[in-house]
């Protein structure tokens, strides 16, 4: 779905975020976005009280860094002194003598635009009057054209040009310096900048390979724009960024990158560009990163404003503690959770349903439908296609470029109008293959819901395992979507559980796996959890075992998940506090700062020493979790909250129990400011945070 834009956003103050929420005591607030319910969020675990709590009032308040595939939790170990600045250029009399003098080779010039472009024969000209280089985004395969190519260049340019084949088989040009390109890389120890480079970042990144690993720590920004300026600053394409798994925009986050052909020391540089984004720790590697190449992620989060709505005669504390040593002794449902669904009122997976029936036009409708919930600026071109949906030139006009889905869709309709498969293709892969995946995780988390309603935590005859002794690659594993599937390390086969197994007490509920539906998967031998998938997907006139679509992209493997994790490494403190902004924990970067300055490494939450003591109760959260797996789920189970989100209003649910049932008491809401990238002209310095989702519960859900 279309992202809000980075622009003609209202500010907010940041006193805003701490207001408190008022909680509708007669007619609860009626929704329009998706609740928890629509996509099989049901139950709970423990039997534990919950507690209300305000979630990202800060982004600091939502820290992650990511565990690598050795199990070592990522850090910013050493934030790198800035390259030097580049030399003074020549004087502007030498440019124009050099102009003067040189002349190209006219006939030679026309045959290099006819093979690469216009465009690249003035970069060229660019690269051989003013220096730099330049990497053609056209590719030649043919070995004898590339030949021919290297010498239109020493022709049309009289040598002042060197050119190289990179291994993408695009060319890299680049003003000759005079040397030999063997005696260059002879010369390589003398590069001004490599020489002047941070002593530390050159003792640690090895000898030179074919990519450099490096880390990103980035606050308020989500990954792929962390990737895409990187690219932009290099002058690369951004897929050349790759990156083992994407984090969260509101927050501050750690993980590890790659990129191909590119010296540390121009990497170091860049961080004298950025604000929010530092990069360090560079290694020279010889295989790229890839997406899945991670065992997980450490989430700190803080809970700020802690109460127990109950009013009950335990103290707040002693409500905490007990909510989140159930979580560290019982676990969490691992529910994909609300943001698998989209922030529209039409959620991502209904779009996956009409692509899975064959149903494109309805499909494109539904994305450009009028919606109470949907981007503020895309509006009126929404209405001004239902009012007119031939006039597609009328509609395309008023529709924002970053509402991705739905301008690619019009201007395809505008070329043909009625080709709705096509228009559906020009979305953006990642896109198309979010809609059916949504799809997926809606059909395992009714039938995960429905599993725990009727049999509990008990392990049943025909329950899956994986078998550990066969090993399978999915067609998933090739997806470019952005949060995956599945854990990809659990890319493997599942059988079911014998009777025998069952009576002898050899698994538990943590080691039971449902699969997604998919061509490829083996489906529950139980009969009553095999005819929950039956049911849920006859309900559309789709069935479990024909996932086969005619288009390639649709056609669904399926994986498999547990239904139940436990978080790892589970810590919590409590901290007294006054001021509504007081930050409770330390970056990565305050710690290395502090740790350069002092020479003592402090701790990474506040101490209370260290905070203002009031009359405020903050909880800061820290805990372990693989891919796939959503904090936001965790933080449900413990709280007891519902979860749903109405574009940027969050549901807050008031719980409560009658005669040992859950049941809807009240509802409040809050309105929350959107991201502060959303809330910023480009380039205008943003206040500070301000959006804030409001958690209020009673105790006793079960």
């Amino acid at each position: 779905m279309a992202s809000s834009p980075p622009h003609k956003r209202a500010r907010l103050d940041a006193g805003e975020a701490d207001q408190p929420t008022e909680l509708a005591t007669e007619t609860p607030t009626p929704t329009v976005g998706i609740k928890e319910l629509d996509v099989g969020i049901t139950q709970y675990l423990g039997r534990h009280a919950g507690f209300s709590g305000v979630l990202k009032q800060r982004y600091t308040d939502f820290c992650v860094n990511e565990i690598t595939r050795s199990g070592e939790v990522l850090h910013v170990k050493h934030v790198p002194v800035q390259a030097p600045p580049r030399p003074p250029q020549p004087k502007k009399e030498h440019h124009k003598k050099v102009e003067e003098e040189f002349a190209v080779d006219e006939i030679a010039e026309q045959q290099i635009a006819a093979m690469l472009g216009d465009e690249c024969v003035l970069r060229l000209l660019e690269v051989a009057k003013s220096g730099g280089s330049y990497e053609t985004a056209k590719t030649i395969d043919d070995k004898d054209e590339r030949a021919k190519m290297h010498q239109l260049i020493r022709t049309a340019y009289k040598g002042k040009i060197e050119s190289e084949t990179t291994p993408e088989y695009t060319f890299k040009f680049s003003k000759f310096t005079g040397n030999s390109g063997r005696g260059r890389r002879r010369d390589r120890g003398r590069n001004p900048a490599l020489e002047n480079l941070d002593p530390v970042v050159l003792g640690n990144m090895g000898s030179r390979e074919a990519f450099t690993h490096f880390t990103i720590f980035k606050e308020n920004k989500e990954s792929m724009d962390a990737c895409h300026i990187i690219a932009k600053f290099l002058r690369t394409k951004p897929k050349s960024v790759t990156i083992a798994g994407t984090k969260d925009r509101r927050g501050v986050t750690v993980q590890r990158a790659s990129i191909a052909h590119t010296p540390v020391e121009r990497l170091v540089s860049l961080n004298k560009a950025f604000r929010d984004i530092v990069l360090s720790d560079f290694r020279y590697e010889k295989e790229q990163i890839k997406l899945g190449d991670l065992s997980g992620n450490e989430f700190i989060i803080t809970i700020r404003d802690v109460q127990s709505p109950t009013g009950g005669a335990k103290d707040v504390e002693t409500v905490v503690n007990e909510a989140l040593t159930s979580l560290s002794a019982t676990g969490f449902i691992n529910y994909f959770g609300m943001q698998r669904f989209g922030t529209h009122s039409v959620p991502t997976h209904e779009i996956g349903i009409k692509l899975l029936q064959t149903r494109y036009q309805e499909a494109a409708r539904l994305l450009l439908s009028v919606q109470p919930l949907v981007v503020p600026e895309s509006v009126a071109a929404r209405e001004q296609y239902a009012r007119d949906p031939d006039d597609i030139r009328s509609a395309l006009k008023l529709m924002p470029r970053y509402c991705t889905a739905e301008a690619s869709i019009l201007r395809s309709l505008e070329k043909s109008r009625h080709d709705w498969l096509g228009a559906i293709m020009q979305i953006p892969r990642n896109l198309r293959v979010m809609y059916v995946h949504a799809y997926q995780s809606f059909v395992w988390n009714t039938v995960v819901s429905e599993r725990i309603a009727k049999f509990g935590l008990s392990v049943l005859e025909g329950d899956l395992v994986f078998d550990d002794i066969q090993k399978i690659a999915t067609d998933d594993t090739e997806d470019d979507f952005e949060e995956d599937v599945m854990d990809r390390s659990e890319s493997a086969t599942a059988r079911p559980i014998t009777a025998e197994e069952v009576s002898e007490g050899k698994f538990t509920i943590f080691d039971i796996v449902m699969p997604s539906p998919g061509f490829d998967v083996e489906y529950p031998a139980h009969p009553d959890l095999r005819a929950s998938y039956e049911r849920i997907m006859a309900k559309e006139g789709l069935s479990p075992y024909k996932m086969r679509h005619n288009v390639k992209e649709f056609s669904l493997s399926g994986a498999y998940r547990h239904v139940l994790v436990m978080p790892g490494n589970v810590e919590w403190w409590c901290r007294r506090y006054s001021d509504p902004l007081q930050q409770m924990v330390r970056t990565d970067i305050d710690i290395v700062r502090a740790l350069e300055e002092t020479g003592i490494e402090p701790s990474m939450v506040l101490d209370q020493e260290e905070i203002p003591e009031g009359d405020r109760l903050a909880v800061i959260l820290k805990l372990r979790m693989g891919p796939s797996q959503y904090a936001t789920m965790a933080l449900r189970e413990v709280m007891k909250m519902e979860t749903s989100r109405r574009g940027d209003m969050f549901d807050v649910k008031l719980f409560g129990t009658r005669d040992g049932q859950l049941v809807d008491v009240a509802m409040a809401t809050s309105q929350p400011a959107s991201d502060s990238a959303d809330l910023q002209d480009e380039g205008e310095e943003v206040e500070e945070e301000s959006e804030f989702q409001r958690i209020n519960v009673v105790a006793g859900a079960a």
